[in-house]
């Protein structure tokens, strides 16, 4: 999961989005034109024009609308930590766009007739539209959800305690037990996993940062010691303080360097040794 309140990796995929741009202006297409609601209907209808024309082209702006919104939204998904209220505040916004575009149309179809401007409009875009679109925004948000709890199920932590390393991308690249993982380094837009593979110590680069990486590996007892390292405790031999004055952890495995440890992490990381 992201770094805060709860919106699983899932409704970042670019499955999901591809979900929402056909999705919902499908839906948004076929409900009118089957079901009919005579309110909407009505006010579709208005300049004079074929009212399955004025669905369909309305359809095509919330295509073109979700393409926009929903490709940023995939883009953007590595500087973005949403919480599910300002997520729905996304999708929000994204029906208000689509009203914006609705209306700007209902306003040019009807030049000339004052009663059918751009203002006039706008809030009955809003109303209608969202009445039309809520259902199956929720159908999508609580598939998404669903999908992701499955994938939570199917993949948990077992009884040998694994670390799952996966990448900005959400493929998995390497399961190391959490009593052979020694440290993890920042590495520019990478972190180094180093870890004990029997009697040897093995190093893995993985294209992720360590914020990502953060909370997960507090939960599995790694402790971070400095802004570029997370140190695993359980193979700390010593805390040492060099004729510098700098402070480093020296760990129980033969050929590991000294992980450097910063003042605000010595007091925390000394309390568990």
């Amino acid at each position: 999961m992201q770094k805060n309140t709860g919106i699983p990796k899932a409704f970042f995929r670019f499955p999901t989005q591809i979900v929402h741009f056909v999705g919902l202006p499908v839906f948004f297409l076929l409900f009118l034109l089957v079901f009919r609601p005579a309110g909407i209907m009505e006010f579709l209808d208005a300049g004079g024009v074929y009212l399955e024309f004025n669905v369909t082209i309305l359809a095509t702006i919330l295509l073109l609308v979700l393409v926009g919104t929903r490709l940023a939204f995939y883009f953007l998904r590595n500087k973005m930590e949403p919480s599910l209220l300002s997520y729905a505040g996304w999708c929000l916004a994204e029906v208000f766009i689509f009203a914006a575009f609705g209306a700007m149309y209902m306003a040019l179809i009807t030049l000339g007739r004052e009663q059918y401007s751009f203002f006039w409009a706008l809030p009955r875009c809003l109303i209608d539209f969202f009445g039309v679109l809520v259902l199956p925004y929720l159908l999508i948000e609580m598939g998404t959800m669903i999908y992701a709890l499955n994938r939570a199920v199917e993949e948990p932590v077992g009884d040998d305690n694994l670390i799952r390393f996966k990448d900005s991308n959400q493929k998995l690249k390497l399961a190391v037990a959490a009593s052979s993982l020694l440290y993890v380094e920042a590495n520019e837009n990478y972190v180094n996993i180093v870890y004990l593979d029997g009697e040897s110590v093995k190093k893995y680069q993985l294209r992720s940062s360590m914020k990502r990486l953060e909370e997960m590996l507090h939960k599995q007892g790694l402790q971070r010691c400095q802004r570029a390292f997370f140190v695993n405790p359980a193979h700390i031999t010593v805390l040492r303080k060099d004729s510098a004055g700098f402070v480093f952890a020296d760990l129980d495995t033969p050929g590991t360097p000294p992980i450097p440890v910063s003042k605000t992490y010595y007091d925390s990381l000394a309390a568990l040794l």
